[in-house]
């Protein structure tokens, strides 16, 4: 098992925070903001479900096509729900590879992971298999469950407009879905009652909470 406390994943997200900031023009970037306030604006927020709620149950293909149950899992103990956008977005991609780091920690915790994202089965099952994740990377098809936690928002046309012609990202075509949806990122914790301990969600993408965070919650719901 390896040594994750010292890991930071805000070290990781910052160099493409970064990057992506330099390469965008001005407006670019004001389009980018201008979405982010306007879903802290519109109370996008208060429709994420909060602690004390009750999780909704879950049944979705993972990687290898199999059906994974979030009632089954809850039987063993705690779950972990961490919702993403996609293998497109560098931001996700590293939250993914931290989450599987803390994997081995998480499960000696008595607890369990998930994650999940509105991508189609075939990019969830390159990226699982090119990252060589150790957890369950599920489909959330046509936002399903992500709409289900509160969490899915469709794009205006401005912001459509930015990611076709400056990253060449159809989300509609990348989902297999019915429409411009992402989920806003958020990390869940649920009871083995269903009910959820803890949330983080944030609309603003370029930012992740810290897997240790989540690991040491974890720890402290084993404690007697």
């Amino acid at each position: 098992m390896k040594n994750t406390e010292n890991f930071q994943l805000e070290t990781r997200l910052k160099k493409h925070r970064d990057f992506w900031g330099s390469k965008l023009t001005a407006a670019q970037n004001e389009t980018m903001e201008r979405h982010i306030e306007f879903l802290r604006d519109s109370g996008a927020l208060d429709k994420v479900l909060k602690k004390g709620d009750h999780a909704p149950e879950f049944n979705l293909k993972n990687q290898n096509g199999e059906i994974i149950s979030s009632y089954e899992l809850l039987k063993k103990g705690p779950l972990v729900v961490s919702f993403y956008r996609g293998s497109w977005c560098p931001y996700c991609v590293e939250e993914v590879k931290a989450l599987d780091l803390f994997y081995p920690e998480i499960q000696a915790n008595g607890a369990d992971l998930v994650v999940l994202s509105p991508q189609s089965f075939s990019r969830t099952e390159k990226q699982a298999e090119e990252l060589h994740l150790k957890y369950n990377l599920l489909v959330d098809d046509d936002n399903k469950t992500g709409k289900a936690f509160g969490l899915v928002y469709e794009f205006p046309q401005y912001l459509k407009d930015l990611y076709m012609e400056r990253f060449n990202n159809n989300i509609q075509k990348i989902n297999e879905g019915s429409a411009w949806e992402l989920p806003i990122p958020a990390r869940f914790v649920i009871g083995q009652d269903g009910k959820i301990l803890d949330v983080l969600a944030d609309p603003d993408y370029r930012f992740r909470p810290e897997p240790y965070a989540t690991l040491t919650f974890i720890k402290n719901l084993a404690k007697p």
